[in-house]
């Protein structure tokens, strides 16, 4: 548990101090020793000798300055002057010493953890137990009940703090993981549209080069993949910065408002890849197939990933990607045949099959993808047609 519940802040931390003890309790100890002295000098009570009697009620009265602090010690320091007191003459029996009392009770009860509570406590009500005894009293019950019950409260005071911290504590933890699980989805899609994107266009700029040099008028292909790749990695790029941008802002044109990629999308996928020179088999599903938008952007997105990963690390070898939907499931498939030179292992790459994992993940569903027995790669995903 957090360190602020299990150690509620003490109300003396903070503005409002007097000598580094709360203004309250200044006025409160100030109140008490005038209303006691007064007491004590008009011969309204008697409790002892006047010697006695003034240092005591000024021990009590200060140790209420020290109850926020050091709640155990000003508990004991008030006790044992008034079992001094009680053991000259009479124990303290104005109305201020119970006052005191009840306030170092709850005080005890409310700053600290349980066992210095407890002992606090049970030195308050054994000590005024010893001076109901040398004042040959008999209201043991009595203070028992008095002092528990200021004790009490202040336990409940401390219960409903510590929930309160925990439960604010626990609200700012929600809030840092939403924003956590946001930066992960926007490293996500920021991948999948530059990253991605980026890769075609450098496949493309490799070939327009390579044009360039032997077949000028080669490279006008190339060239045309390059534009159109980038224009659709941009189109994503403002789609999804028209999704951050603050609610209210009318910014925004045609092209940030059109729905997210989708099953619908795939068809021009294909083509992009085609023409970056990706021998590519496609079966994608019946145009009227339809599915959660979120399944349908999870699929497009895997079936990027997979494509675009053919490109970078098999080159332009025979691939297939397999696409079906059902009223169950929305299925991926994108397999490619061996290399013709070594390349790095996708399996082991990082962010990209790492998004995958987390958008199949998060909409429930089973990812499978490693190396076939004849070289090749293969990625399958199957995804609920309910979003979880």
């Amino acid at each position: 548990m957090d360190e602020q519940v299990r150690r509620p802040r003490h109300r003396w931390a903070g503005p409002g101090q007097v000598a580094g003890a709360p203004v309250v309790d200044v006025v409160l100890a100030a109140a008490l020793l005038l209303y006691t002295l007064g007491a004590i000098l008009t011969g309204a009570v008697h409790e002892g000798p006047v010697w006695v009697s003034v240092p005591v009620a000024v021990l009590m009265c200060g140790s209420l300055l020290a109850r926020s602090r050091w709640p155990v010690a000003a508990t004991i320091v008030a006790v044992a002057a008034g079992a001094a007191q009680a053991v000259v003459g009479h124990s303290p029996s104005t109305l201020s010493s119970l006052v005191i009392y009840l306030v170092l009770a709850f005080t005890v009860g409310a700053e600290r953890e349980e066992g210095p509570a407890v002992l606090g406590l049970v030195a308050l009500v054994g000590g005024v137990w010893v001076q109901e005894w040398l004042d040959h009293g008999s209201d043991y019950l009595f203070i028992l009940l008095v002092y528990g019950a200021a004790w009490l409260g202040g336990r409940a005071l401390r219960g409903w703090r510590s929930r309160a911290t925990y439960a604010e504590q626990h609200q700012r933890d929600l809030a840092r993981l939403a924003v956590a699980e946001e930066r992960v989805r926007i490293a996500r899609e920021l991948h999948d549209v530059v990253a991605n994107g980026l890769s075609v266009i450098a496949v493309q700029a490799d070939a327009a080069e390579a044009a360039l040099a032997k077949d000028p008028a080669r490279a006008a292909e190339p060239l045309r993949m390059i534009r159109a790749a980038s224009r659709a990695a941009l189109q994503d790029m403002r789609q999804m910065l028209g999704v951050l941008r603050p609610a209210g802002d009318d910014g925004l044109g045609p092209e940030d408002l059109r729905p997210a990629r989708g099953l619908a999308d795939l068809p021009g996928l294909v083509a992009l890849m085609r023409g970056a020179g990706l021998p590519l088999t496609a079966s994608l599903p019946d145009p009227s197939a339809s599915c959660p938008a979120a399944v349908g952007l999870a699929s497009y997105r895997i079936a990027q990933e997979g494509l675009t990963n053919v490109l970078k690390h098999a080159g332009p070898v025979a691939t297939t990607l397999a696409v079906r939907v059902t009223d169950e499931w929305v299925e991926v498939c994108v397999h490619n045949i061996a290399a013709a030179a070594p390349v790095p292992t996708v399996a082991r790459g990082g962010t990209g099959l790492m998004g995958v994992r987390e958008r199949v993940h998060a909409a429930g569903g089973r990812l499978e993808h490693g190396p076939d027995p004849a070289g090749g790669f293969r990625l399958w995903a199957r995804l609920p047609g309910t979003p979880r």
